[in-house]
């Protein structure tokens, strides 16, 4: 059996990770499997990976981190590929200045939810009188038909307009009416009463020290050096070379030939190369529309802005015990800003420099260009007391057009209909964007989804994680 791989990120090195392991155990299923990994840059990582700019910062493509509780096997094979790990408390924020009418930065316990008790009382009023009224007349036999439906079942109105409508906003860049309410799982933390109660009882002193956290992923791991992208490197050079051809561009893909057109960067002409079964992580709408396979898929996504600020020391006091920061204030540019430099070793001397890293997402129609969101973004660290310019060392930019799969009410319908066409041609898409569910789209998700597709492809193992909608499709 002949399989490629479309991408060397974290799905194709799931997949051959686990091939590697089922043939070092000398499994008989396993002995004639090939598999050869597809990517167009020089290194392997995808979105995951890490660069370094002019003056030496290195940049992640957002705000990656493992919590290193979720799977297992995923920890297992990231310490296989990197020694040096930091471990660090989570402990991030959310800035709700527009509640208090005050200018600059108030930062709130994140989740907002949980952070009730601190809004100024008439705001704090009119959630507790929402949450009183749910927790009294629980509605959870109703299943809501979008994500505002699901913030007025848990939370009530005023919660809905005061956080989630404007982070929504800024990080999918629609409204929470056009998104389903079927990724949400544990990614957003509904509050018990119980814990309402506890945190409203106490006295202003009590809650500046209060534990307003939720959830086990209290602590994750990062790359002591090198980046997120170095457990990818990492990765893919103790796994065989041969496996791996980079600088390799898929351009076409002919589901009935079982073939991929690939063009190797300085090449003019393209090669054909066959393949038994194909794993696409590639955006998948891509695929569709290459292939047309089946009419072309009405599912949205949205872009990003990385906006990485390298500093000199010393470093912003307030900032120095957090992690990262949420930001629903419209009158800045970024939902999310990074302490980056907290993470690892990630600057040209940690003991001059720190660093932050600004999230930015707009529609992929949006017309701002790079240029601009980069001023805008300098702008609002300022606003925010973050930075001052002065201490500006250096200043990276980079526009990712294919920033977050957006979980829109016909997602999975539309997804599932992709499936069941690929998966008849032996082409299975599975990650961040070859899957479209961002509910299983972090990177330990990813890699899962890679070991997966190998169990099920090689084993007869049906895949757990990834669920395309479709009956599996037996091996033969």
């Amino acid at each position: 059996m002949k399989i490629v791989c479309i991408g060397a990120a974290p799905t194709a090195l799931g997949a051959a990770y686990r091939l590697n392991e089922l043939k070092n155990e000398g499994n008989e299923a396993a002995k004639d499997a090939e598999i050869v990994l597809l990517e167009q840059e020089e290194i392997a990582g995808g979105l995951s990976c890490t660069v370094t700019d002019a003056k030496g910062f290195l940049w992640d493509m957002g705000g990656h981190i493992t919590f290193n509780h979720n799977f297992p096997y995923y920890e297992k094979a990231t310490q296989w590929a990197v020694d040096d790990w930091n471990k660090l408390a989570r402990n991030c924020m959310v800035d709700m200045n527009y509640l208090y009418d005050t200018k600059g930065i108030h930062l709130v316990p994140y989740p907002a939810q949980f952070a009730v008790p601190l809004f100024p009382d008439e705001v704090k009023n009119r959630c507790l009188a929402d949450l009183k009224e749910r927790y009294e007349n629980p509605q959870d036999g109703t299943t809501p038909d979008n994500f505002e439906e699901w913030v007025l079942q848990h939370f009530g109105p005023t919660i809905l307009n005061t956080f989630f409508k404007p982070y929504t906003k800024k990080v999918w860049t629609v409204e929470p009416l056009k998104m389903s309410p079927n990724w949400v799982g544990t990614r957003v933390a509904k509050l018990p009463q119980e814990k309402l109660e506890e945190l409203c009882s106490m006295d202003q002193s009590e809650l500046a020290n209060a534990d307003f956290g939720w959830g086990p992923n209290s602590y994750f791991t990062f790359p002591k050096y090198g980046g997120t992208g170095n457990v990818w490197n990492s990765m893919a050079k103790k796994l065989p070379n041969e496996w791996f051809k980079f600088n390799n561009k898929v351009t076409g893909v002919n589901h009935k030939e079982k073939t991929v057109e690939v063009l190797e960067k300085g090449q003019t002409e393209s090669t054909k190369m066959s393949y038994d079964v194909l794993l696409n992580t590639a955006p998948i709408d891509q695929l569709v529309n290459n292939t047309q396979i089946t009419a072309p898929l009405d599912i949205v996504h949205n872009k990003v802005f990385i906006v990485g600020v390298g500093l000199r020391k010393p470093m912003t006091s307030f900032l120095e015990k957090f992690t990262w920061l949420y930001f629903p204030d419209r009158e800045v540019p970024f939902f999310r800003v990074t302490i980056l430099s907290r993470y690892g070793e990630v600057t040209p001397d940690s003991d001059k420099y720190w660093s932050v890293m600004c999230e930015c997402a707009r529609p992929i129609d949006d017309t701002i260009t790079e240029e601009e969101m980069v001023k805008k973004t300098l702008d609002g660290l300022v606003i925010k007391d973050m930075i001052t310019r002065e201490a500006i060392e250096s200043v990276y930019s980079i526009t990712l057009p294919y920033g977050y799969p957006i979980p829109t009410p016909n997602r999975d319908r539309e997804l599932a209909r992709a499936h069941g066409e690929l998966e008849r041609h032996s082409i299975y898409s599975r990650g961040r964007f070859g899957g479209w569910k961002y509910e299983s789209s972090n990177q330990d998700h990813c890699f899962i989804q890679g070991k997966e597709f190998i169990d099920r492809v090689i084993l007869g193992e049906p895949e757990k994680l990834y669920k395309t909608g479709v009956p599996t499709i037996p091996r033969g």
